[in-house]
């Protein structure tokens, strides 16, 4: 059996010189390789790229006003666009498409109709987003439905993405239905301190691959287990044109409901300690049954006196996805500890209020409250705020669940203590913290857990209170740090929660 040697890179148009270069000296030391794939954002076919020694390149790039599915550049060089599949003369199949995340459904149909007349197996599927249920599996936020179908569809045996532009990620392989090994991988971008470039031998010349070794480390095939309804998918994909009016949504929800909840180990959780990805140099304080950190892109930016963005997660360090207080009184009352001393933190050092925003559902993986610091003179405009966002969500977007939210006056409330300690309920939560002092208001809207929920509804809100739109999507580049900018991030807020780090006096 003949194999191909492959690279694949994630660059920028501003880095790739010194990219390219760094290509060169891996393709000396380690390859030759038979096959370079590079992943960039932008691509300028003005700009002029040094590959002279080095072998076929493949450059990928999402541009599309151009309706050129592939355009050879030199002689070693091809640019591919969009979407499309890609023969190589040595059988290699490639399979790409580079939309993000944000056009993806609006481009469903064009996609489906492109890679549905292909009966011929792929052997790498190239996507700038992530599937949705690999993303469910590793706790992340994000991830298409789309990518999921062209995933089942195509069943190649290396997919790569490249959204995540800070962190790589390898998840073990595993099987399709007809016995095809297949393993899925995140490469971040040059620069990002990460592993960027990935190197690795392919079997050519037989496509089922009867004779390769399993792994040891193989897992069940992610897709065969993925719960596709609820709330694992960000507003963005549900758009009026991805249905077929109120009948479709009814048979969407009566499909989801005879689905059981996959259950996400600790190993593979985000939020927890026993996960080896975890990202510890965001972490602030590690409490008895609850740890602060930083938050991943966060929503808010350094105003005035406060040097630091102050959005921040409180966390149960035991893997529960749904808080119940009722049975859980102390944790409740230690994320509750944590919520108090970051409003006195914010309101002594900063002169800020606080919003803190949370999810209570049995579909979630890991409970967690997002905790955002807010100038005093736009907290009054909050309800505003709410109001604006959930016209939005039950008059646009009739595919989410409808919200009414409901106000409470404090934590102590009768009827809001009846809600929260009943179980079958799920929902949404705003807690609006004016001073340290004085009881918060509670905004509590309850859903389904069959329902579809937009789990970016609460950073929406807040976005738009705060005047900052470009900031509503956590993994956008306006939002991401480097590792760096994280660990400083994390060092000034521990800094300046010092003398209010409830974990300093917990026994």
């Amino acid at each position: 059996m003949t194999n191909a040697k492959i690279l694949v890179a994630h660059i920028s148009e501003s880095d790739a010189d010194e990219a390219i270069r760094k290509i060169k000296k891996v393709n000396e030391k380690s390859g030759p390789f038979d096959l370079i794939i590079i992943f960039s954002n932008s691509y300028d076919e003005n700009f002029e790229l040094n590959t002279d020694g080095l072998p076929q390149l493949i450059l990928l790039s999402c541009d599309k006003a151009n309706n050129s599915k592939s355009k050879k550049i030199n002689e070693n060089v091809t640019l591919l666009h969009n979407m499309g599949t890609y023969k190589l003369a040595n059988g290699i199949t490639l399979s790409y498409f580079i939309y993000p995340d944000d056009t993806l459904q609006g481009e469903k149909k064009s996609i489906l109709d492109e890679f549905g007349k292909s009966e011929d197996q792929v052997d790498i599927l190239l996507t700038k987003e992530w599937g949705l249920s690999i993303s469910e599996r590793c706790g992340r936020l994000s991830g298409s439905e789309v990518v999921d179908e062209l995933a089942k569809k195509l069943q190649a045996r290396y997919h790569f993405a490249f959204s995540d532009e800070i962190n790589f990620y390898e998840l073990e392989p595993f099987k399709w239905e007809r016995e095809r090994l297949s393993r899925f991988l995140n490469i971040p971008k040059y620069g990002s301190g990460k592993k960027w470039a990935y190197a690795f031998n392919m079997p050519i010349g037989d496509n089922e691959l009867k004779d390769e070794p399993e792994p040891p480390n193989l897992i069940a095939n992610p897709y065969n287990s993925v719960v596709t309804n609820s709330n694992k998918r960000p507003l963005e994909t549900e758009t009026e044109n991805s249905f077929d009016g109120d009948k479709q949504v009814l048979a969407n929800r009566e499909k989801n409901e005879n689905k059981k909840i996959r259950t996400i180990l600790p190993s593979s959780c985000h939020f927890c300690f026993s996960n080896p990805n975890l990202e510890d140099h965001m972490i602030i304080s590690i409490g008895k049954l609850v740890y602060l950190t930083t938050a991943k892109g966060p929503l808010s930016v350094p105003k005035g006196d406060m040097d630091i963005s102050g959005h921040c997660l409180i966390i149960p360090i035991e893997h529960i996805p749904k808080l119940d207080p009722s049975k859980n009184a102390e944790l409740t009352q230690s994320i509750l500890a944590y919520e108090a001393s970051l409003v006195k933190m914010n309101y002594i050092k900063f002169d800020m209020c606080t919003i803190v925003f949370e999810i209570q559902s049995e579909r979630s993986i890991h409970f967690h409250k997002q905790v955002i610091p807010v100038p005093k003179y736009l907290v009054l405009k909050f309800c505003s705020a709410l109001d604006r966002q959930v016209h939005f969500n039950n008059e646009k977007f009739t595919r989410n669940a409808k919200l009414e939210f409901q106000c409470y006056d404090s934590h102590s409330s009768k009827q809001y203590v009846d809600v929260i300690n009943n179980q079958s309920n799920n929902y949404l939560q705003f807690t609006v913290y004016e001073t340290p002092e004085a009881d918060p208001k509670i905004y509590l809207a309850t859903f389904n857990a069959s329902e579809t929920i937009d789990l970016q509804f609460g950073r929406r809100v807040l976005a738009f209170l705060l005047n900052l739109p470009r900031r509503v999507k956590w993994n956008s580049s306006t939002c991401l740090q480097t590792k760096q900018q994280e660990t400083i991030e994390a060092e000034k807020f521990q800094k300046a929660y010092r003398t209010y780090d409830i974990s300093l006096t917990e026994n």
